[in-house]
């Protein structure tokens, strides 16, 4: 008895099965119905009587198909067991064989009945085991959850402690109830903790003692520091030091910080019998499961058994009972690709419409001859005449597809580039009678090729094509330059070859999850590729991945960029920049240390020269007096220069806390300062509301004293003094403008007047160091701004800069 297949698409097509006699035991091979999916009687259809009787064609997709198969478990087609069993009844011993598929249909039933119940049983017990498991892993979840918590609250109190003596040792040094704010803020945090951390072991008696315990020493550290805290408020720093360096306030630390490791090392332990929890479970899941699948199997098998003789035994009834060799012809002709169909002596049978189109032929010419005469392949490359893929099925009774490259040739000797397989045909008893032939004009797909290649070629990166499996397909000349490798070297091996030893080992997996989820996207974001050249040596590079899909399967092309001489440049420049920064923070270490140092020999030299000037002024001779004026006003320039040395020096260097300004605060102050200076030149200075920023008041006093000061020093002859600040929100920040009416700087100079040292007047026009602006600048840049300045020479001068907000917008 014969098995049939039926097709999904066609409810009376089906083809023979390769198992019907051991000789045939390849493949079945499906076409297309008629356009209209229905069976219809062709008329002519006895002028392929020539073609094997019960062959049978489906049509499917675009083309055919050729499906390696074994005959096994299939769909069954809509004619049902009792058509078959009556249609058996009327013939030659189809009383017997309708008697056997009853009862064979009898033994399907109670076998399905059997495995619906087995698979129902094991199913409840597979999702049993899965609801349990999963009620342990949210219990585990929760008890990992309560031992993160009680770790994270010891933290917190070790580091509320640190803070309470943090506190306590900066009012010891300074005296200042300021430094007490870490100390009064961390006694309530501390009992807050205590009693958050107190229902979390409540089910541990050892660790409900040892917090008990570590509450008593936090206790008793607190009382110490408030004693030590109350005595410096009373007796001063050396009574108050006293006490700190008895070491009694450490003994409470070191004991507290044992009895928490003590405590974090029960909850890690506690930890790792959670895991080895949730592990026996786990292990208990999966044999649970294989126990089940295997179960499952053994059913499933059986069922299949059953229900595969139940069909083999219908099959050789709708075998004959759906028989209908026009449907071999109504299914050829309307194919979309050249369907030819031969006998067993490779003489044409069958010629279709798209055959005629392709090879300019008429069927009618054409049948009867022999097939070679009529269609020539020959391949792209050696033009070799390839032997017709029809006799090869009939000679060796098996599927024969054309190679790639394979052109058919016309008799006019053009070229059709083509593609397509032939497949033996057998009769109803299981005998050869022909074969088919389909092919496929694949013109289009060439040119498409063609211009991707092309593509691929052009690029100015290294372009590599791999397939799922990691094999390269496709590489171009930039990828032989770039990897020095010959391209018939790396096509068809893994893309491994290419990478690194110490990246392979996750490459596959980074692989495959780019197949399951594909899209344009670089690799390796946020980490530093490599590629690896044929000698050995690696280079740095980009690589931008890109799924493309073909009928083939699914690809992924690497464009490939080498970083090398981009990677020098950010190394070298990276290299600079450190160089520079520690050039420019060994050149303010050296300014701070000098200038600090100079001044107390200047004041041995500044304070005896004064004293000489105002004691003898007018008793000695005039070129002396003079000297004496010389050496005073060189000592008092160079205390000006070390003041703003040393002011240049601190900013950023020794870091104040921020916080809310005043700037009506700050301005008051820079004022008091320049109080001398204002009188004398009768400056006017008006200004708005001055709003809070975030800074240092300290910084931002020198920041207003300088410009303020900057403006009285260079007023105009010719006019009073007049100076403004304002200032206005923009984004985030207070953006600050200080005006004045005085004698302008040049455009040309904007730059350099905030440079160190840089005066574009001479000493005697304008006494200074040099300093001011450069100390500016370097101000507002700390704060995370910068300054500008707009001028014109006779006309005065803007200052602007930027200074944050501390929160909303607030003025006085």
């Amino acid at each position: 008895m014969r098995p049939w297949c039926p097709s999904p698409n066609l409810q009376t097509s089906f083809v023979h099965c390769a198992r019907a006699r051991p000789e045939r035991r390849s493949c079945r091979q499906r076409f297309r119905p008629g356009r209209n999916g229905r069976r219809r009687r062709a008329p002519g259809a006895e002028g392929a009587a020539s073609v094997a009787r019960g062959a049978r064609f489906a049509r499917r997709g675009s083309g055919p198909e050729c499906v390696a198969a074994r005959c096994g478990l299939v769909r069954r087609p809509p004619p049902a067991i009792e058509l078959a069993n009556g249609f058996l009844a009327k013939t030659p011993g189809g009383v017997e064989m309708a008697s056997g598929i009853r009862r064979l249909g009898k033994t399907a039933s109670r076998w399905i009945d059997f495995g619906l119940w087995t698979a129902a049983a094991l199913l409840l017990l597979t999702a049993g085991v899965g609801a349990l498991g999963t009620a342990r892993l949210f219990d585990s979840e929760a008890d990992v959850h309560r031992a993160s918590e009680v770790i994270s609250g010891l933290e917190r109190l070790l580091s509320l402690a640190r803070d309470m003596e943090t506190g306590q040792r900066g009012y010891i040094l300074t005296g200042k109830p300021d430094y007490l704010q870490p100390y009064e803020a961390a006694l309530p945090e501390i009992r807050k903790e205590f009693d958050a951390l107190a229902p979390l072991v409540q089910d541990d008696p050892v660790q409900q003692r040892r917090l008990a315990a570590l509450r008593t020493l936090l206790k008793r550290k607190q009382d110490e520091l408030a004693a030590t805290i109350a005595l410096r408020k009373s007796e001063g720093f050396d009574a108050a030091q006293a006490i700190v360096s008895s070491d009694a306030g450490k003994i409470f630390m070191d004991r507290a910080r044992t009895m928490v490791n003590d405590m974090e090392a029960t909850v890690q332990q506690q930890l790792r019998a959670l895991r080895d929890r949730a592990r026996a479970t786990r292990d208990v899941a999966i044999a649970v499961g294989l126990a089940s699948g295997l179960l499952t199997l053994v059913v499933c098998v059986s069922f299949g058994y059953v229900m595969r003789r139940l069909l083999l035994v219908e099959s050789a009834a709708s075998d004959d009972l759906f028989a209908q060799r026009e449907l071999l012809h109504v299914t050829l002709a309307s194919i979309g690709d050249g369907v030819i169909a031969t006998d067993v002596d490779g003489r044409i049978t069958f010629f279709n419409r798209v055959a005629e189109e392709m090879t300019a032929l008429a069927a009618d010419a054409v049948v009867g001859q022999p097939i070679e005469q009529v269609l020539t392949f020959r391949h792209a490359l050696t033009q070799r005449v390839i032997d017709n893929p029809a006799r090869v099925a009939v000679e060796r009774k098996r599927i024969a597809a054309l190679p790639v490259h394979t052109r058919f040739v016309g008799r006019g000797g053009g070229e059709l580039p083509v593609d397509g397989n032939a497949a033996p045909t057998f009769d109803a008893n299981g005998k050869l009678v022909g074969a088919v032939l389909v092919v496929r004009d694949v013109s289009e797909r060439e040119r498409a090729e063609e211009r991707f290649r092309l593509a691929v070629e052009a690029a100015p990166n290294a372009m590599i094509m791999v397939n799922r499996e990691g094999k390269i397909v496709l590489v171009n000349s930039q990828a032989e330059k770039f990897f020095d490798y010959v391209r018939g070297d790396m096509i068809g091996q893994g893309i491994d070859m290419l990478v690194p030893e110490r990246f392979r080992a996750g490459h596959a997996t980074h692989r495959g999850a780019f197949f399951g989820k594909p899209d344009a996207r670089p690799m390796g974001a946020g980490r530093d590729l490599f590629g690896l050249r044929r000698d050995g040596s690696e280079f740095p590079v980009e690589i931008g991945l890109n799924p493309i899909t073909t009928s083939e399967g699914a690809f992924v092309l690497c464009s490939i960029t080498d970083i090398t001489a981009r990677k020098r440049a950010e190394h070298e420049l990276r290299r600079r920049s450190e160089e520079l920064a520690r050039s420019n923070q060994d050149l303010e270490q050296f300014a701070y240390v000098a200038s600090h140092d100079l001044q107390e020999p200047l004041r041995a030299v500044a304070g005896p020269l004064q004293l000489l000037q105002r004691r003898y002024q007018g008793q000695l001779d005039a070129r002396a007096d003079e000297f004496i004026g010389h050496a005073v006003d060189g000592a008092t320039r160079m205390q000006s220069l070390i003041d703003d040395l040393l002011s240049y020096s601190r900013v950023g260097r020794l870091e104040d806390a921020r916080q809310p300004v005043d700037c009506e605060r700050v301005l008051d102050e820079a004022l008091r300062n320049l109080s001398a200076a204002i009188r004398e030149s009768g400056a006017q200075i008006t200004h708005d509301r001055l709003p809070i920023v975030h800074g240092i008041a300290a910084q931002l006093v020198l920041l207003f004293q300088n410009l303020i000061g900057n403006a009285i020093k260079f007023r105009s002859k010719e006019r009073i003094a007049r100076i403004h600040l304002e200032a206005d929100t923009r984004d985030d920040a207070w953006v600050f403008r200080v005006r004045d009416n005085g004698i302008g700087i040049d455009p040309q100079y904007f730059e350099r007047i905030f440079l160190i040292f840089q005066r574009l007047h001479t000493r005697r026009e304008y006494p200074g160091t040099g300093l001011g602006l450069a100390l500016c600048k370097r101000i507002v840049e700390h704060h995370g701004g910068r300054i500008a300045v707009e001028s014109e020479p006779g006309r005065g001068t803007t200052f602007s800069f930027a200074l944050s907000r501390p929160g909303a917008e607030e003025t006085r």
